[in-house]
């Protein structure tokens, strides 16, 4: 173990300190182990002896002799936090303390980790940890295309251990669970099923992480909504009109028909006995068009706070018939706060934000001094970006995690969207994933630590021997800043590749259109503004596929990420020729352009049969076809061009 003021682990324990300057001693997988009546039943629960013994023989030069063996001491300490540990090591004995077993796990995580990134020589020190937050965790969303298959999740489930999350959801809207009553609607779906979701609960909490159902029942309902059978529910069934030249389709439901609570009250009866966790999130989230629809009367009688509470305690019975508390989304009630006195005291709120020039810490304050339980819920910013926003999702997460720490929140929640195609790769979420569980355990021992970050994901989540995959993560959400945009919650590039060829007046006539909706739900900016660094993004790109040529990653699936990143780039490439026809960069006369075209079309062909294989090795076919509709678009325009050019 290297000499340093601290220990080489992520996230950084609340203490530490070493024991004395010089002792140094190896561990051996030959254990005693020593474990008092009241640990055994953790000690079993945790698999301690197998996980240790396992992790110090994978670093052995040679097998131990049968004489030397490693005392390790499991013992109940009550004056612990639930989650707490002590982990010590002098070089006679290996200690662990622990309340619950929750404690001895994270200690065993430690040790894990320790053992793979340092070896098994160890200088004696002392641990005492605990988590700044109750509940650490991501939410996935499942609703928007993808879908992953089960040896996805299970990985997913594996790295959230190994980083000390304790909570998933798994984000649903549309068909993305198998409703036996409602499954002949929706034949193009691969949904999943109950008996899925009966493993992956059980997976999950075997590595103490509390699987929580999810379903939107109120906004977000657009996938139920464009069906024919569904679409009398919707509180605008033929659209809303938008103060811009196009209108939102049907994705609110109804909340005065009791149509709409039936079909609720189907679904979450036929979901939440399949979870042990004694949570449920009903979301309930941006219901656009709430109360100027068919129940404006009502709205009008009592206003749309008190319309949105009426229905969203029928909702609340529902889950309460299934003995689970209420998570949902704060949006509304924040933003109706008349109604927050009135929130039942098993609601927690889910605040989430995901632009870093808004703070956390109005509706922090709002919500603590109205005594209501409550998560703060940033972004990976991810989504909607291809290779994601890192400095925006750094600010953040780390907005999130001070102001919820100082102001009471019970957990931090990052949030993995699929907004516009859900095209990020799970590789582009993860420095998010890992910044969460840093700020998540210990706030300000983990704040701002970049290089830290960057060190354990080369080393510890893809194993890479060039320790360059980190930086080059990182670095892949930076390409935003040489767009210089004033697009919120998305790139730029992203949206010329969904949005296809334009001349330049109609392209920024459908962007300002798009900044004015944005402005209505919260966005800041009036108008759209541009200041693209051509030069700047080019030597970005060169700098970015460099990096990528050098990856010696050992982990499983390390072909799959290299392609995947590949991938992104090329998309990426794809963005940045679109603008140059788009803004007409050196293009002089149609020979250039048709040339540029010719060029970008073979480069979109290899794209797009990349994005489809890549995306049936994580995830199940639907969806696909829906994901890749503005790609196929994008390459029949190029077609077309081409043809009009000879």
């Amino acid at each position: 173990m290297k000499n340093s003021d601290s220990v080489h682990l992520y996230p950084q324990p609340q203490r530490f300190k070493w024991l004395n300057e010089t002792g140094m001693n190896e561990l051996s997988s030959n254990l005693n182990l020593q474990v008092q009546e009241e640990t055994a039943s953790a000690v079993e629960r945790t698999k301690l002896a197998e996980r240790l013994s396992k992790a110090i023989a994978s670093k052995e030069t040679k097998e131990p002799p049968h004489q030397r063996t490693m005392n390790v001491q499991v013992k109940h300490n009550a004056d612990l936090h639930p989650q707490g540990y002590v982990l010590q090591w002098d070089g006679d004995v290996l200690l662990l303390e622990f309340k619950r077993a929750e404690g001895l796990h994270y200690a065993l995580v430690a040790a894990e980790q320790l053992i793979f990134r340092e070896g098994i020589a160890w200088r004696h020190f002392r641990i005492e940890d605990e988590p700044d937050f109750p509940v650490r965790g991501l939410m996935l969303d499942i609703g928007r295309n993808k879908i992953p298959q089960m040896k996805t999740l299970y990985q997913l489930v594996d790295r959230m251990a190994e980083m000390k999350l304790n909570h998933l959801q798994l984000y649903m809207e549309g068909f993305c669970f198998e409703y036996e009553k409602y499954k002949d609607h929706f034949p193009e779906s691969t949904p999943m099923t109950a008996d899925e979701f009966r493993k992956l609960d059980a997976y999950a909490a075997a590595r103490f992480i509390d699987l929580v159902p999810n379903q939107n029942c109120l906004g977000h309902m657009g996938g139920w909504l464009e069906k024919p059978q569904f679409r009398p529910l919707a509180e605008h069934p033929e659209g809303m009109p938008l103060p811009i030249p196009f209108k939102l389709p049907p994705t609110t439901l109804n909340p005065e028909d009791e149509g709409s609570i039936h079909l609720v009250r189907d679904m979450f009866d036929e979901l939440l006995p399949h979870f042990t966790s004694e949570y449920a999130n009903v979301n309930m989230d941006e219901p656009f068009g709430l109360g100027t629809g068919k129940s404006k009367s009502r709205a009008d009688e009592v206003g749309v706070g008190r319309l949105y509470l009426e229905y969203a305690e029928k909702v609340f019975e529902i889950i309460r018939s299934h003995n689970k508390k209420i998570l949902m989304w704060g949006d509304i009630v924040t933003k109706h706060p008349e109604i927050i006195p009135m929130l039942p005291g098993d609601v927690t709120v889910l605040d989430w934000n995901y632009e870093s020039h808004t703070s956390f810490e109005a509706h922090a304050k709002l919500l603590q001094a109205n005594g209501v339980p409550y998560y703060v819920c940033p972004g990976t910013s991810s989504w909607s970006s291809i290779s994601g926003r890192t400095d925006n999702m750094l600010r953040n997460i780390s907005d999130a995690a001070v102001q919820g720490c100082r102001h009471g929140a019970e957990g931090l929640i990052v949030t993995d969207w699929g907004d516009m195609g859900h095209w990020q790769v799970p590789s582009i979420s993860y420095p998010g994933y890992i910044y969460t569980a840093g700020v998540g355990w210990n706030v300000q021992g983990n704040l701002n630590q970049e290089n830290a970050l960057e060190e354990y994901a080369a080393e510890y989540v893809f194993q890479d021997r060039s320790g360059i995959i980190g930086n080059l993560l990182v670095e892949l959400g930076r390409y935003y800043h040489l767009e210089q945009s004033t697009i919120e919650n998305a790139t730029f590039l992203n949206h010329l590749l969904n949005r296809g060829l334009k001349n330049r007046v109609e392209l920024e006539r459908e962007m300002n259109a798009l900044m004015t909706f944005f402005l209505e739900i919260g966005g800041t900016s009036t108008s759209f503004e541009l200041d693209y660094q051509v030069e700047g993004m080019q030597e970005w790109l060169h700098k970015r596929k460099e990096q990528l040529a050098q990856l010696d990653l050992q982990v499983e699936d390390a072909g799959i990420v290299r392609d995947e990143l590949a991938n992104t780039l090329r998309l990426i490439e794809q963005g940045m020729g679109i603008h140059r026809y788009v803004y007409r960069v050196d293009l002089p006369d149609s020979e250039a352009e048709t040339e540029l075209i010719a060029q970008l079309k073979g480069q979109l062909e290899t794209a797009i049969l990349e994005f489809k294989r890549l995306w049936l090795l994580r995830n199940r076919e639907g969806g696909l076809e829906a994901s890749t509709t503005a790609l196929y678009n994008l390459l029949e325009q190029y077609e077309q061009r081409l043809t009009e050019a000879q």
